[in-house]
């Protein structure tokens, strides 16, 4: 284990926990330990901007993208909102985030430098960290999350699917919306059918219609961590497959003030 995650994890952790108990407020408390730990470093790999990693995506890179959902799979949580975990999913996030490779880009966060999500989250499971290649270079999982890029760089996006046949994967019953905005320069788009919920159950049966495509079809897939898996093991039969997740949500929800991807329902 490097030493930074270890001192994080075996030192600053109790640390922390001990000199909080001082404090007679939860607020207090609270921020003792951020003080304790959030001034303390930890290793992250490189990742790249986004505007980079759109332009390896526009070049036919595909994309498995992983955040706090998949990393508490893969540190074994029991289920989130709308993905029960298993042994093989587990197996499958742990297996991804620890293997960026040619074939398919892996996305993970930017290294969070301030107080925040992401800072508090890497220090309170410093684990998963230990399941990262450190000295990797990996892409950003950010490309479909809030950024100034989200509005500004749509036309980037657009050419990546531009005069391509495009297969989405996700569920009608979900979030996922093919914004016009976004997606009208897609020559012609085919739809496979998942649940809202649990879609990593239905593997055999989306991998099986999927590999009925033809190799030059590019799929774009929103179905929660089974995304990732799709993602990466679609770009491992040859297909370009990119991950991307609540991208048409957060545009809506920067352009016209629509509810972010967390406060809509899961199932309509």
């Amino acid at each position: 284990m490097n030493f930074q995650i270890f001192m994080l994890k075996y030192f600053w952790k109790p640390v922390s926990l001990v000199a909080s108990l001082f404090c007679p407020s939860g607020n207090g408390r609270r921020a003792v330990r951020e003080r304790f730990l959030y001034s303390k470093p930890f290793p992250y790999p490189n990742v790249l901007s986004i505007p980079d990693t759109v332009k390896l995506l526009q070049n036919g890179a595909s994309l498995a993208r992983l955040g706090d959902g998949e990393f508490n799979l893969a540190l074994g949580k029991k289920k989130i909102c709308y993905q029960d975990n298993s042994p093989e999913l587990q197996r499958r996030m742990r297996q991804i985030l620890k293997n960026p490779n040619g074939k398919c880009l892996v996305g993970i966060p930017p290294r969070p430098t301030t107080a925040g999500f992401f800072r508090e989250y890497f220090t309170r499971y410093p684990s998963i960290l230990t399941m990262m290649r450190l000295r990797e270079t990996y892409a950003n999982a950010n490309i479909s999350r809030h950024s100034d890029f989200l509005v500004s760089g749509i036309p980037e996006y657009r050419k990546i699917w531009a005069d391509r046949t495009v297969v989405f994967i996700y569920s009608s019953a979900g979030r996922f919306e093919i914004t016009p905005e976004i997606f009208s320069s897609i020559k012609k788009h085919y739809h496979i059918e998942v649940g809202s919920k649990n879609a990593f159950e239905e593997y055999d049966a989306v991998m099986a219609q999927a590999k009925s495509y033809p190799k030059d079809c590019l799929f774009l897939i929103a179905c929660g961590p089974a995304a990732t898996v799709f993602a990466y093991d679609l770009a491992a039969l040859g297909y370009q497959a990119i991950d991307i997740g609540h991208l048409p949500n957060c545009y809506a929800n920067e352009v016209s003030g629509a509810p972010i991807p967390e406060k809509l329902p899961i199932t309509r």
